[in-house]
């Protein structure tokens, strides 16, 4: 069985070979967001959302998996934080 490691879900299940392009869009997107709302005066965002911020579970920006619900593949977060 060939399995592409879904590890979370973020708006969609996200698998290991998408995860670094699917985390720099989500954070360019809410850096982007946050800069227009400081222009129209809101408070409470952050200044800088930087990728490895949704990588982090305290956070809850994404829904991050132990073991591929397919395969079963225990995911290693700590080297795929490394990697980002």
């Amino acid at each position: 069985m060939n399995c592409d490691h879904t590890v979370g879900y973020m708006h969609e299940f996200i698998v290991l070979s998408e995860l670094s392009d699917k985390i720099k869009s989500e954070a360019y997107g809410w850096n982007k967001h946050a800069k227009t709302m400081a222009a129209l005066g809101s408070k409470g965002y952050k200044d800088d959302y930087n990728p490895i911020d949704f990588l982090d579970g305290r956070r809850g920006y994404m829904t991050m998996f132990k073991h591929c619900p397919y395969c079963g593949y225990k995911i290693n977060w700590k080297e795929i934080k490394k990697s980002i």
